[in-house]
């Protein structure tokens, strides 16, 4: 449904001036991966 409606966005006229862009659909997995650093997390080797 995600991709759906990301599609339907960029086909639509909303969308304006939309160029060379990557767009990230994952259900906001992204947003929670935790970096070296985060919240005291050490990523060590």
């Amino acid at each position: 449904m995600d991709i759906a409606n990301m599609v339907l966005f960029l086909c639509s006229e909303k969308v304006g001036f939309i160029t060379g862009e990557n767009i990230c659909i994952d259900g906001g997995m992204t947003k929670q991966m935790i970096y070296h650093g985060d919240c005291g997390w050490r990523f060590d080797i």
